[in-house]
């Protein structure tokens, strides 16, 4: 039995371009989200939008959700990349929510949107237990958080904590360092220790009070003459150390 599909109003299309904004974003709850593999992961995984939409040539990815036809200006006016793929999907908003773990990452000041998501992205990968945020990092709600994560930021908990309330986490804290501290290879975390990776700006490193507060500092060993690798390319080095080390 065919999906019955209506056709997308210019009082909606209006209505959802206001989502565009982060202000809007958090007073109504949600955002739309486009691109074929992201949307299509996310039907994977097993979550489910509010609504969807499509252009002429693509059909609808959820078989039991309401479906919005929608010209091809149209959805471009509700997306925020430059050429959307000719799929997209409201949702609510991705929450924040307290969690226990023994893996995580803490990011100071990650502002970039394309980093942030990465890294979240990388977290489902090799199985972190949650991402923790300084408050100076990118929204982990907006469009393109959530389509560089390919939706991870709704399956990796996430928490935004200013500094000092990483101490009352019983957590053992460890600042990432290019030039001094233990060499990442031989970091190996005892099975019931809670540690949690601190990874700063490629601009702006991590924060001073962070660093006095770190229990050991790790660093990725390169090769001469580099100064730095890019957060979300470190982040998937530690990652997938952590990972096979468990």
């Amino acid at each position: 039995m065919a999906q019955k599909t209506a056709e997308l109003s210019k009082n909606k299309v209006s209505e959802l371009r206001k989502l565009l904004q982060k202000k809007y974003r958090d007073l109504e709850g949600r955002v739309v989200v486009e691109g074929l593999r992201t949307l299509q992961q996310l039907h994977d995984d097993g979550f489910q939008p509010l609504e969807q939409y499509f252009t002429l040539g693509q059909k609808p990815v959820w078989n039991d959700v309401p479906a919005f036809s929608a010209q091809e200006w149209d959805l471009a006016k509700i997306c925020d990349s430059q050429h959307p793929q000719g799929v997209a999907a409201l949702f609510k908003l991705p929450q924040e929510r307290e969690t226990k773990f023994k893996r995580a990452f803490y990011l100071d000041g990650i502002s970039d949107p394309g980093n942030l998501g990465t890294i979240f992205r990388i977290a489902a990968a090799f199985e972190l237990d949650a991402i923790l945020l300084s408050p100076n990092c990118a929204e982990p709600g907006s469009p393109k958080v959530i389509r560089s994560s390919l939706g991870s930021v709704f399956k990796i908990p996430f928490q935004t904590l200013q500094t000092l309330q990483l101490k009352g986490l019983g957590a053992k804290i460890l600042c990432t360092d290019a030039s001094v501290g233990e060499p990442l290879r031989s970091f190996s975390p005892a099975q019931d220790e809670k540690s949690l990776i601190v990874l700063g700006s490629e601009a702006h490193g991590i924060g001073a009070e962070l660093k006095a507060m770190a229990d050991a500092h790790l660093r990725i060993e390169m090769g001469k003459g580099t100064e730095s690798l890019n957060v979300a390319v470190a982040a998937g080095i530690i990652a997938h150390h952590l990972y096979i080390s468990r």
